[in-house]
């Protein structure tokens, strides 16, 4: 899917323009058939790693590093922008970071904290992120809203 403009939530654009980092490198998950074949890549900036994802048959996922920026990556005054930016560009991008949490249940708060641990290694920003406000930006996305009983006591 493409889409335009910034939907993350967890992270501004601001902050992402300071950092550039999820475009210098690209990390993808996939089962370990995929990364194998993606490592038979003759480039030494291609890196594969374990992460902490399971794909619904309880396979493991493995990662893949891809250690070189995108071209569509730019850095002037002090900033990294993307060229493409007012134009579509992958949902990856749109809703990065916030996409890595999508498919977790809001009740979940370990394995929202797994995440967040891990994918804070490629998004530093994540590190100013709580489990909590990983949470409402999930009961946000998926049109999640609590019992006037809950809301009340807080």
């Amino acid at each position: 899917m493409v889409s335009k403009g910034n939907k993350a939530k967890l992270v501004t654009s601001e902050i992402c323009q300071k950092c550039g980092k999820c475009c210098k490198e690209f990390n993808m998950s996939c089962d370990a058939n995929c990364a194998i074949r993606l490592m038979w890549i003759e480039d030494k900036k291609i890196k594969a790693f374990d992460t902490p994802f399971r794909f619904g048959d309880g396979i493991e996922e493995k990662g893949i590093c891809f250690k070189f920026p995108c071209s569509q990556l730019e850095f002037r005054d002090g900033r990294y922008w993307c060229k493409v930016w007012d134009e579509e560009r992958p949902d990856f991008c749109n809703t990065y970071p916030d996409h890595v949490f999508y498919n977790v249940e809001t009740w979940n708060t370990q394995k929202i904290e797994e995440l967040l641990e891990f994918e804070s290694r490629n998004c530093p920003a994540l590190k100013n992120i709580s489990v909590e406000d990983i949470v409402k930006m999930l009961k946000e996305y998926r049109g999640e809203t609590e019992p006037e009983e809950v809301q009340e006591k807080r």
